[in-house]
Formats: structure tokens, sequence, C-alpha cells
């Protein structure tokens, strides 16, 4: 039906290298039945499933709708208010930390608002606010998620500022490609680890060395700046985490 959703589209980072360089079985058991069980459990916070949850299980929420195609997972709010809103940027966080922490699939979104036409039983999704979250989404240089002007416009005014927990949102100079964007980004980092997990570049070592940022320099900036937004803005590794934005 036609009417206002907030939208997160969600790519999963080297999908395409993942898909050239492993079997198929490998990639359809192990990648993606593992990121199918994040995926669950960020929606649905209630344990970590066994097995590879089905379609049904994963679109059972009752605030935040799903679809899946390829690399690309779509979730959008299924009612126009503030729980909804809320659910689905902390489906995010849940995601991007689960993959971030574990050291598995990465992914990388964008999230916008607007009117849009979802038909989810004849997979017809169609709008301003889906082609802005793609945009948005595909311009950042890191594992993270950033909100439009639209979506952050949508959050109540109080809870911009990334003082309250059930919000995980924070103030951030998103990296983009083309520099830097001032806008709220997830804060996946509200997500509970221990203080010394650390995110490392290699089993090998903590940092990219000169060869790895000559052979894939995206891909190390990514992993910086990433490393970057959990060493500024984590509450469990920090007991005063600075300010940023």
């Amino acid at each position: 039906m036609k009417t206002n959703y907030m939208i997160a589209v969600c790519d999963i980072l080297g999908f395409e290298r993942l898909v050239e360089t492993q079997p198929l079985d490998a990639v359809v058991d192990n990648a993606i039945g593992w990121f199918r069980k994040a995926l669950y459990y960020s929606l649905h916070k209630d344990g970590f499933p066994g097995s590879v949850p089905e379609l049904q299980e994963l679109e059972a929420h009752p605030d935040v709708g799903v679809a899946w195609f390829s690399d690309t997972v779509l979730l959008y709010t299924l009612r126009d208010d503030e729980t909804c809103v809320r659910n689905l940027i902390s489906t995010v966080g849940w995601l991007l930390f689960l993959t971030i922490v574990e050291g598995r699939t990465r992914i990388r979104g964008g999230i916008s608002y607007g009117e849009a036409y979802i038909n989810s039983k004849n997979s017809l999704f169609v709008g301003t606010p889906i082609i802005e979250a793609y945009r948005l989404e595909q311009s950042q240089q890191w594992a993270g998620a950033a909100l439009t002007k639209a979506a952050v416009e949508r959050i109540p005014e109080v809870a911009r500022s990334g003082r309250f927990a059930d919000w995980w949102i924070i103030p951030y100079p998103v990296p983009v490609k083309e520099g830097t964007l001032d806008t709220l980004a997830v804060k996946w980092t509200l997500g509970d680890h221990h203080p010394s997990w650390k995110q490392v570049w290699s089993d090998s070592r903590e940092e990219p060395n000169d060869s790895d940022w000559a052979k894939q320099p995206d891909v190390c900036e990514k992993f910086i700046n990433t490393k970057a937004f959990h060493d500024l803005t984590c509450t469990w590794c920090n007991k005063s985490p600075r300010r940023v934005g």
C-alpha cells in the first residue's frame, strides 16, 4: 500500500567476490546461512537460532518488514509510528554489530523516509525513499549505516542527540566517497561486547600493512573508518567516549 515508510537498504559487502571465489554451496550454507541467522536475531532479539530460519520466520516481526534480493536486504516499517521506526533502526544496529564483531559477512546501509508503495505479497517495492537509501548506502566508505535528511527529520528531535540507549543513533561525520557527511549514524556499538574485543584486519595483524593498501585501498579505508567509529563511540570500551559530530 502507499504510505510513509522508514526504509533501510543494506548491502552485503564483498558479495560478488565471495560468489566468484567460493563454492556456491559454501556461500549459501555458510555465509548466507549465518547471515540469515544474524538477521533473525537482529529482528526478534529472542536468541540466536541454531538452524537457518525460513523466510516466514524473518517476516513474522510485528513492526519491521523484510525483503531480500540477492546481496541486498530491504527493511521497512509496518506502521508510521515511533515504535516501528525505533525497532527498524535497532535491527540495523544489531545486524551491523553481529556482522562486525563476529568478523563474518559485513554490511553497509542507508536509511531514508517518505512515501512509497509496498506490496510484499507481490514483491512490489517502489518509492523515493528506497532510491535515497540505496544511494546513501552506496556512497559510504565503511561498514556502517547512515540516515538521510528525511530520515533524520522523522526521528523525534529529543532523540537526535544520541543520548538515549533505546535509540541506536548518534551524530557523526559519516565517511563517504566525497569526504564526510554530517548526519545521524546507526550506533551499532551499543551491542553488548567485552571491552577486550578488538576489530582486527586479519588473523595475523591488527592493521592493514603497505601491501594491503597497495592491493585493496578501498577495503583498507573502510576498515579504518569502521574501526574509528567503534573507538570513538563505544560506551562498553570507553568509560568517557569522546563526543563526535
